[in-house]
This record gives structure tokens, C-alpha cells and sequence, in this order.
């Protein structure tokens, strides 16, 4: 079953690359539980939530799915380095929420683990959320490192 989310526009969670060739159809790509976890954690929270801008001139293009094309994963790429990031795999995002800081969105999701349908990790020690479905413990919310 494909979700489209009620908070979200497909252009907020996949680079220009995605959106050129499949525009509205990515949402395939994406993990259902990716979906349902951050569509709870919006309507929770109870503010914005930003992940790509490239839609308005932004700077962001790379914080949801990304594709063989974007330079994050050519680089690696080209730079013979494996990456198995989450971001390929539609189970990633990176995001701000508006007037929190990173650390406070990444303590009050822990505080509230228990609303949260699925297992998810956080990394720790970053100016973003960067939130995943990777299931990699038995913690609710799993903090891992780079």
C-alpha cells in the first residue's frame, strides 16, 4: 500500500532527479513505516517540518531519497567507498523542526517513544535530525553515531 502523506509534498522527500522522472509516483519508493513515523512525529509535535527546499531555490536537495545522480552518493561512488545509506533505500530523512534545535527534537522524540509505531534510529551528535527505519536494536528509539 502506497501512504501520501497528509503533512508532506513528494517534493520535500526526494532529490530534483526523483521528482524530474517520477514526480508524484516516488512515493513508491519509500518505506511505509518512514511515512507513518514521520507523518505521527508532525502531528505530535505540532509544528513544521522541513526536509528538502530544492523545490523553492533552496539549498536542500539530498535530505530524503537519494538517487545515483546526487553528488552525496557519486562521490562515494567515484570515490570507491561503499554506502548503504538509508537514504537510498526510501527509509531515511534528514530535518529541522521549526524553532527547535536538533538535540531538543531528537530528546523529545526519545521522551515520547511510546507513540511511535515502528523501531527507529537517531543520529546523535549532528545540527539535523536524521531519523531512520532501520531496525538495529530492541530500543524503541535507537541513538547511533556516524
Amino acid at each position: 500500500m502506497i501512504i501520501q502523506p497528509q503533512y508532506f509534498t513528494i517534493s520535500e522527500f526526494v532529490c530534483e532527479h526523483v521528482w524530474d522522472i517520477y514526480a508524484n509516483n516516488a512515493w513508491m519508493f519509500f518505506d511505509t513505516k518512514l511515512l507513518v513515523t514521520m507523518e505521527t512525529i508532525r502531528d505530535r509535535i505540532g509544528k513544521a517540518i522541513f526536509i528538502n527546499n530544492w523545490q523553492n531555490h533552496g539549498s536542500y536537495s539530498q535530505r530524503g531519497l537519494r538517487c545515483l545522480r546526487c553528488d552525496l552518493v557519486k562521490a562515494k561512488i567515484e570515490a570507491g567507498e561503499m554506502y548503504m545509506s538509508a537514504h537510498l533505500l526510501g527509509k531515511a530523512v534528514d530535518f529541522e523542526v521549526e524553532g527547535l534545535l536538533a538535540e531538543e527534537v531528537r530528546l523529545w522524540i526519545v521522551a515520547h517513544q511510546n507513540w511511535w509505531p515502528y523501531h527507529i534510529r537517531l543520529e546523535k551528535g549532528v545540527s539535523w535530525c536524521h531519523l531512520d527505519t532501520f531496525d538495529q536494536s530492541d530500543q524503541k528509539v535507537y541513538l547511533f553515531n556516524k
